[in-house]
């Protein structure tokens, strides 16, 4: 084999790997140069297909990329179906179907032997611009009776390079749009698998919605079964009715915790409106004044103590939460300490952990103005019990006197647990 027949032949096995990703064109092609009967022993070198209805041309050019023995035969008899010495178009692009047979096979030809990237794409816009001017060839014994299908033909060079450095060049284009055809097959195989991956994960959906559908049908089935017997009928409505009993007593217990936890809140709110019109109160300094006779008992046996009492006061708005310096006023002429909070109406619930954890650790007991709601001072009494019983007393606040009796109250429950 000369050189310039090994670079045609390797021109031509490029150029049938690029055809190879339109593979009707392919197969196209293969038919109008070569028998049928060429066509089936090629397909019988890709070795056993699948049964379909493809014809031995697009069975050989479905495996061709995939099948190096395959190929290298096909070039073989391409080579030997090719004309001598073909020639270029010469001719425009629209006088295509004016041209002869052998005009436009001599054309495809030439673009087939070039080792270029172009003539590989116009070898491609060609073919399937003139596949329907060029007849398939036919088998030798129809067209002349007996001829040698397998006589080589001599070959001219056709476009031979120069010097090495153009053979070095063209070799390097060749390489180059491989790559580029394995970078596009190997996206196309990406674009397959993600497809592959979606469809799997369709089936386990439709798999999983398959087997809903057939315990939903089994328990239809079972249901359908039963209802035959007018005892099981019976049984089930005796048992849906229990359910609906059920539900109801929940849901009307609900309503009336709904209408009561209402009527508490708008209690409440009656209330707030009411501490605006209360007349401020003007308490004047305990610094400043006497404590009562019972007062002073009360501060000398907190004293004699020596333990540090500690009163938190919650509830009562703006008008009531002035008072709250006359408080500690107070609480350091007794003798003890006190924090006061303010109320919360609505959302008192948030609260409470704060409140359990204050009870435990910061104070020794708790005064619950009446403006409060009464959900919060139910919640406010179970905290003081689970903290070790500690004191909790409510204060109907008309005034600072009535919150000044219910500290003493409240220190004498202190005195009465520290004995």
């Amino acid at each position: 084999m000369t050189g310039e027949e090994s670079q045609d032949k390797s021109a031509l096995d490029s150029a049938l790997l690029f055809l190879s990703r339109e593979v009707q064109v392919l197969a196209a092609l293969l038919e109008r140069f070569l028998a049928p009967a060429e066509c089936q022993a090629l397909a019988r070198v890709a070795g056993r297909r699948k049964a379909g209805k493809l014809s031995a041309a697009q069975q050989v050019a479905d495996i061709l990329p995939y099948h190096p023995k395959l190929r290298k035969a096909v070039v073989q008899a391409l080579w030997e179906a090719l004309p001598t010495e073909p020639k270029a178009a010469d001719f425009a692009p629209d006088d295509a179907e004016a041209q002869s047979q052998q005009t436009l096979r001599s054309a495809l030809a030439h673009d087939m032997v070039l080792a270029e990237g172009e003539a590989r794409q116009r070898l491609l816009e060609r073919m399937t611009a003139w596949q329907n001017f060029i007849e398939a060839k036919k088998d030798a014994a129809d067209e002349t009776g007996a001829t040698s299908k397998s006589k080589a033909k001599p070959k001219t060079e056709i476009a031979p390079a120069v010097t090495a450095e153009e053979k070095v060049a063209a070799l390097k284009q060749q390489l180059l749009d491989a790559r580029r055809a394995q970078s596009q097959l190997e996206e196309e195989m990406g674009q397959e698998r993600k497809r592959h991956t979606e469809l799997k994960e369709q089936l386990i959906d439709a798999v999983a919605e398959r087997r809903v559908a057939i315990s939903r049908a089994a328990r239809w089935k079972k249901k359908l079964a039963d209802s035959f017997s007018a005892t099981d009928r019976e049984k089930n409505l005796m048992e849906e009715a229990d359910d609906a009993r059920q539900g109801q007593h929940l849901a009307e217990q609900k309503l009336d915790l709904l209408v009561w936890e209402r009527d508490d809140l708008r209690a409440c709110l009656e209330d707030r409106e009411r501490f605006h019109a209360l007349v401020e109160e003007e308490v004047p300094s305990f610094h400043n004044r006497p404590l009562l006779q019972k007062e002073q008992d009360l501060a000398a046996l907190m004293a004699e103590t020596g333990l540090p009492f500690r009163v938190l006061v919650v509830g009562g708005g703006e008008p009531q939460y002035r008072h709250r310096d006359k408080l500690k006023e107070y609480a350091e002429v007794m003798g003890f300490t006190s924090t006061w909070r303010m109320a919360e109406y609505v959302s008192w619930h948030k609260e409470m952990d704060k409140l359990a954890t204050d009870m435990n650790t910061r104070y020794d007991a708790l005064v619950i103005l009446h403006w409060n709601r009464t959900t919060f001072t139910k919640k406010a009494r179970e905290v003081c019990n689970q903290s070790g019983q500690k004191p909790c007393i409510t204060c109907y606040y008309e005034g600072f006197t009535s919150l000044r009796e219910t500290l003493q109250e409240c220190l004498r429950q202190l005195l009465g647990r520290a004995k």
